[in-house]
């Protein structure tokens, strides 16, 4: 009665805006004193008819609240676990709703664990290597990279219970690359040079640790909106060289190209150490080897400086130009690109913001999920290599097929890298357009106008960036609600402008809520 009472003065006390009318206003004036006059006669039995209904309606109390009149924060059971459990319900990830491969705006519910393990495999052969947009095939004609990425991922929903600090999830996120190159690199192109590379590096990446914020939810904005930030440790190496220590084999061009190859004739040689030396660049600290007589009839095949090749012992092999045995396209010590490399060697971040829209079994698409958003990565330069900063863009929509067991996802990811940057300069081999000045200096220079092999000093170039677009479409299966796999298969269908991308990414996933 006494909140009867409360709710009609409530309802007197109306301020601006109020749906009452001035009519209403004086009908319940009207009905006050009257109301109170009934409350007055009833109230006296009102401690024995409220008893009463306590103990008819115990077994179904006891029933609502599991035998808890409270809960272990002290408060009102409904009031403080019944909010709770809203909670979850609004906030929870639907298993068959959230993308396969892309992210999204749910967060777990506070002090709920989930556990991620995914595996993707990709291959590359020369096709894959792109240059101003098109297959590289003139250098990587036969070159092959072999890929695997391993990742585990630990998910942790927390909650902080205060003003606009609700809706966390915080994810940890463990590396594991492997790649395996085999096959020939000619430098710049030119044919009549073949690197034969044959090599392996498995190392842990860098160890992720983001913190995800829901923002807005889509019960009062229409759309779930959550932004994110991460950091990245150099727990990954940024040293993994081609074959043994940076060395591989090469071998040495051979007839009709052998004296446009060998660079030099006795002008040379008599220059010792002339800029026009064909040998100089590429043993930029062991100028003498140009004079040495062994370079006027080169060994013919491959010369190796693995283990257990006849050069391993010798550093300054002058068989093949190589700068103290080893290939120094990307720095002095031999090291793969920065993109083939399981680390960055420095503390990298990352900023996103996610949105997801979901719909209902009775909106015009039936029941689904759409989800978009962005991501940067903001790298350092680290060892005098830049890998260069990268943006991610997304879009996918997942759609149940049958029950709450089986949902499809077709998704669009883009990649734009920013050119990655080498320290230092390399001899690149070309063929040179023979000039007057030439004449008598520069070996197969015989008259103006004739083609010469030659090296010349550059700065390292870049070796990959550019926007790379993907269409992936996957099969999630959850025979629980707390279990979820999936299948993927990401297909490329824009190529980068420069630098290595897999036609085909086959990716497999499983989830777990602990």
């Amino acid at each position: 009665m006494h909140n009867e009472i409360y709710t009609i003065k409530n309802k007197l006390n109306y301020s601006e805006g109020s749906i009452l009318t001035k009519y209403k206003y004086k009908k319940h004036r009207k009905n006050l004193a009257l109301y109170t006059f009934l409350c007055s006669i009833t109230i006296g039995n009102a401690a024995v008819a409220e008893e009463g209904l306590e103990d008819i309606n115990r077994p179904l109390n006891d029933y609502l609240t599991l035998g808890s009149s409270e809960s272990k924060k002290g408060d009102n059971f409904f009031i403080s676990d019944r909010k709770s459990i809203g909670t979850q319900i609004s906030s929870f990830i639907v298993p068959l709703l959230a993308p396969a491969l892309t992210q999204h705006a749910y967060v777990l519910p506070p002090n709920k664990w989930r556990m991620d393990f995914s595996q993707r495999h990709a291959s590359i052969d020369g096709n894959d290597f792109f240059k101003d947009g098109d297959p590289n095939l003139d250098t990587f004609g036969d070159f092959k990279v072999d890929r695997q990425l391993t990742d585990l991922d630990l998910f942790y929903g927390f909650d902080l219970n205060r003003k606009y600090l609700h809706g966390f999830t915080v994810r940890l996120n463990i590396p594991y690359r492997n790649v395996e190159t085999d096959g020939q690199v000619h430098p710049n192109g030119q044919p009549f040079i073949g690197l034969e590379n044959a090599g392996s590096d498995a190392h842990i990446g860098d160890i992720g640790l983001f913190l995800k914020k829901k923002v807005l939810d889509q019960a009062n904005s229409g759309f779930g909106l959550a932004v994110v930030g991460a950091i990245f440790l150099p727990t990954g190496s940024n040293e993994g060289t081609f074959g043994s220590n940076g060395r591989i084999s090469a071998s040495r061009p051979q007839p009709p190209n052998l004296t446009a190859a060998q660079g030099f004739d006795a002008v040379q040689q008599a220059r010792g150490d002339s800029p026009a030396c064909f040998f100089r660049n590429f043993n930029i600290d062991n100028p003498q080897l140009c004079t040495e007589p062994a370079f006027s009839a080169p060994a013919a095949g491959v010369s190796s400086f693995a283990p257990g090749g006849v050069n391993e012992d010798n550093a300054f092999v002058g068989d093949f130009p190589f700068n103290n045995g080893v290939f120094g396209r990307f720095s002095a010590d031999g090291r793969l690109p920065a993109i083939l490399q399981s680390g960055t060697g420095s503390t990298s971040f990352l900023v996103g913001a996610f949105l997801t829209r979901q719909f209902e079994t009775n909106s015009v698409i039936g029941r689904g999920a759409f989800h978009t958003g962005f991501s940067h990565k903001f790298v350092k330069e680290s060892d005098g290599i830049d890998p260069g900063d990268l943006t991610t863009y997304f879009a996918s929509f997942v759609k149940p097929i049958y029950k709450d067991y089986l949902s499809l996802d077709f998704s669009l990811i883009a990649f734009d890298k920013e050119d990655d940057s080498y320290a230092g300069q390399i001899p690149e081999p070309e063929i040179h357009r023979c000039v007057a000045e030439d004449i008598g200096i520069v070996g197969n220079c015989g008259a103006i106008g004739d083609d010469a092999f030659i090296f010349e000093l550059h700065d390292r170039p870049s070796f990959s960036g550019g926007l790379t677009v993907n269409f992936a479409p996957s099969i999630i299966f959850s025979p629980s609600p707390n279990v979820r796999l999936t299948a993927s298969l990401i297909k490329r269908i824009k190529e980068p402008d420069l630098g290595p991308a897999p036609g085909s990414i086959f990716r497999i996933g499983i989830s777990v809520g602990l």
